[in-house]
């Protein structure tokens, strides 16, 4: 499917606080390491609450959600790409899902060697979709990226994101369409809180996944060394234009995502 194109320099207003951040040799000591270029998706691991379908809004809800999750996914694999990782593609990636019986837990906590000696796969993407909340003018979605060794099981990366799209409001309280967010429903015929959400997703995953080392595929591999990572927590709020983002604690992230 044609995605509509961000141009990076949108982000231009992203921020990461007073705090100094960690360089990514050190955040991302065993990429350089073991060099992985083959990644292999897995299906999203959806912990996300739907509505019980009393109502027309409840509908409306639950059909939001679910196309932001199927948009999440398909918007992970741009990212990496770029930065010159070898994806495996959407239909091997459901054979392997099909011929694989690890849950989501294992996926994550277990031992993922296998995927490598079958698969030739270098590393796996397990991306959870802990809850979303609607909050008074703000959409917010609690995500975890997890992207783990098939050869040693360890983290290569691992962050949490508390993800704020702020939808503005009229005097009624009513949602007022963007000329963004209304070119972007318009391209792939969403309503305004589908597209609303889509985009929040797929802002989130170009900020993390784009963090990445550059693939030892590319000649630039090494080069980045002592470029800033992002932070293990993260707050990403999506304005009118441009994305603010903010360490945030452990707690803070849990406390929200959890209770």
């Amino acid at each position: 499917m044609k995605r509509l194109t961000i141009i990076v320099s949108l982000l231009a207003t992203v921020l990461l606080g007073a705090c100094k951040s960690e360089k990514k040799i050190n955040s991302y000591s065993d990429i350089y390491a073991e060099r992985p270029t083959v990644i292999y998706i897995a299906p999203i691991n959806d912990k996300a609450e739907r509505k019980v379908e009393k109502y027309p809004t409840d509908i409306e809800y639950n059909n939001e959600i679910n196309t932001a999750k199927a948009y999440l996914f398909q918007t992970i694999y741009e990212p990496l790409q770029n930065i010159g990782y070898y994806v495996i593609g959407p239909a091997a990636s459901q054979q392997i899902a099909e011929s694989n019986e690890m849950t989501p837990k294992q996926l994550r906590n277990g031992d993922l060697k296998a995927f490598n000696k079958d698969y030739g796969i270098d590393a796996v993407l397990v991306v959870t979709l802990h809850k979303w909340k609607d909050d008074n003018n703000k959409k917010i979605a609690y995500l975890e990226y997890q992207l783990r060794s098939t050869k040693t099981n360890v983290d290569l990366l691992h962050t949490w994101v508390m993800a704020v799209k702020q939808v503005p409001t009229n005097l009624k309280g009513d949602p007022v369409k963007m000329s963004n967010d209304t070119k972007f429903a318009n391209r792939f015929g969403f309503d305004n809180g589908t597209a609303q959400r889509c985009f929040l997703v797929e802002m989130v995953n170009d900020y993390v996944l784009r963090n990445l080392p550059t693939s030892s595929l590319r000649r630039q591999f090494e080069k980045d060394l002592y470029k800033s990572a992002n932070p293990n927590y993260i707050k990403f709020t999506w304005l009118d234009g441009g994305a603010d983002v903010q360490q945030c604690s452990a707690e803070e992230y849990e406390s929200n995502a959890f209770l």
